[in-house]
């Protein structure tokens, strides 16, 4: 059987729920039809990435991040010209 694939917004939302129900995390889970051991799994690795929500990227890291869209920005353009070149390219071998 596969494996859920479970978003990190549904992970989150769960974790809160679970965490916030009256009856306990089990029973939440079993509620919900989730393994405890994942909400357990979600909530620590919350926990451990919780310092990462209030970071500012330094300068190093916008400016990367700035180098990489403009990279991502030419690349756009080529594909432009050479789609329209193969189109054009393809207009002439139909005729």
């Amino acid at each position: 059987m596969p494996k859920n694939k479970y978003t990190s917004s549904f992970k989150v939302k769960a974790v809160l729920e679970a965490l916030k129900d009256p009856d306990g995390t089990a029973a939440y889970c079993r509620r919900k039809g989730i393994s405890d051991a994942l909400i357990h799994k979600w909530k620590s690795q919350m926990i451990e990435h919780t310092d990462s929500l209030f970071e500012i990227p330094s300068k190093a890291v916008k400016d990367k991040i700035q180098k990489l869209e403009e990279k991502l920005r030419n690349k756009d353009q080529i594909i432009a010209a050479v789609t329209e070149e193969a189109l054009e390219l393809n207009k002439i071998l139909m005729t």
